[in-house]
């Protein structure tokens, strides 16, 4: 796709037991851009505002991947980066095929990127993965901040609907054909350096770009983040 004067839209996608709370302080640097006509955050089902749209036990994948669909199709977005934190690494996939021409760029912010046949918790064996150190919430997604936001991001986890975790992909993290990045968050204690360069491998990312932050960046340094979503997005 060529990138003329078109302006962008964003769509953010949150990770595991988050919402579209967690960026609220990253969009309104993101808007300030002339560049980008509108910001959109999806609260998926099962989280945020919509934690009691759907049981937590009935729901899967797809209706991740629908949300987001839902969202760009009925806003008829185009010129669209998506950005996906976290566990989003394993909607995004089902995301791009029903989108595709729409798309602009692929943002993956420190994600988790299960192969084909392999689930979010599968990965979770990993022996870096915040299941197998036995992290808490705190120490996985506040190390780099300050007392007031560590209250302020805790106080809104919520559950992760366990069918989402257990379901194996099955479409590849891959996406030939659409311009892709890999954020990796060189502070991160959820999701550490080595573990998301193992995510890239399966992603096959067309770049990798580091930045210097915990798992909960868009929260420790929204504006940088935000100018950095700018600068990979090639606006």
């Amino acid at each position: 796709m060529g990138y003329g004067a078109a302006m962008a839209n964003f769509v953010l996608v949150h990770g595991a037991a988050h919402g579209a709370w967690c960026w609220e302080r990253v969009v309104p640097h993101l808007l300030a851009s002339p560049a980008v006509d509108a910001v959109v955050t999806v609260d998926l089902v099962g989280h945020g505002t919509r934690l009691d749209a759907k049981p937590l036990d009935a729901i899967r994948l797809d209706d991740y991947a629908d949300d987001v669909v839902r969202e760009v199709e009925t806003r008829d977005l185009q010129d669209v980066v998506l950005v996906g934190h976290s566990m989003a690494g394993v909607t995004l996939p089902l995301v791009v095929p029903r989108i595709e021409r729409r798309l602009r760029r692929l943002i993956y912010l420190s994600t988790t990127n299960p192969p084909v046949g392999q689930s979010i918790n599968d990965l979770m064996s990993d022996p870096l993965s915040p299941v197998s150190r036995e992290l808490d919430f705190e120490t996985m997604f506040c190390n780099d901040l300050d007392d007031e936001t560590t209250s302020w991001l805790l106080d809104q986890l919520g559950p992760e609907p366990p069918g989402a975790m257990v379901e194996a992909a099955r479409v590849s993290p891959a996406s030939p054909g659409i311009a892709s990045t890999y954020v990796l968050l060189e502070q991160d204690e959820a999701l550490p350096p080595a573990f998301q360069r193992q995510q890239i491998q399966n992603a096959q990312p067309d770049e990798v770009v580091l930045f210097d932050a915990g798992h909960s960046a868009f929260a420790s340094r929204p504006k940088d983040l935000a100018d950095l979503f700018l600068r990979v997005a090639r606006l």
